[in-house]
């Protein structure tokens, strides 16, 4: 896969992401999600903070500073600070070439490397999102089984129970975006 269609992919993400996240009620931030570290709320600040971290990255800036759940914006406006974010992310990273280095919240690494994980980081959490919150959970089918094939690279063994819980058991009868979900350590709840 070319670096532009990778960032298309993670653009295609970042959409589907800023969608389900204004469908999200004000009464439901309070769930549990598959994610089993964050509720609604708390997931919702992990995507701001993810996004952040993500345009951190293409703009050459630090990202030590943004925290893992972002809690300096009001509830009311996680939804709309999503989208801003979302619409500035494909532009800057359009701004970088797929073998141009880059420091990513994980180390250095390719640019390409970088929208790779996002893509995979944002696509799971979206999934997490829409079921936490039953909504479709499986809108962007093409772009999950592309991720699938990158996973095992974004998510090395060294990383399992350090970042990311191990895999749960899984089929090809199961939808792409939930296969990916699972191989990163989430289930349904």
């Amino acid at each position: 896969m070319t670096y532009e269609q990778q960032r298309q992919d993670y653009v295609a993400a970042l959409d589907w992401v800023a969608r389900l996240m204004a469908q999200t009620a004000a009464e439901q931030l309070g769930r549990p999600t598959p994610c089993t570290e964050f509720t609604v709320r708390a997931l919702l600040g992990h995507l701001v903070g993810t996004a952040r971290r993500g345009l951190g990255t293409a703009d050459g800036t630090s990202t030590r500073g943004v925290p893992h759940v972002v809690t300096d914006v009001p509830d009311a406006e996680l939804a709309a600070e999503y989208a801003r974010l979302a619409a500035r992310l494909g532009p800057a990273w359009s701004r970088r070439t797929g073998q141009q280095p880059v420091t990513a919240p994980w180390g250095r690494c390719s640019a390409l490397d970088a929208v790779r994980g996002f893509t995979v980081e944002t696509l799971t959490h979206g999934w997490d999102l829409a079921v936490a919150t039953g909504q479709p959970a499986d809108a962007l089918e093409p772009v999950a089984q592309r991720c699938l094939a990158l996973a095992p690279d974004v998510v090395p063994d060294r990383l399992r129970g350090v970042m990311y819980d191990e895999p749960v058991d899984s089929d090809a009868t199961i939808p792409a975006t939930e296969r990916l979900a699972r191989l990163l350590g989430h289930r349904r709840l």
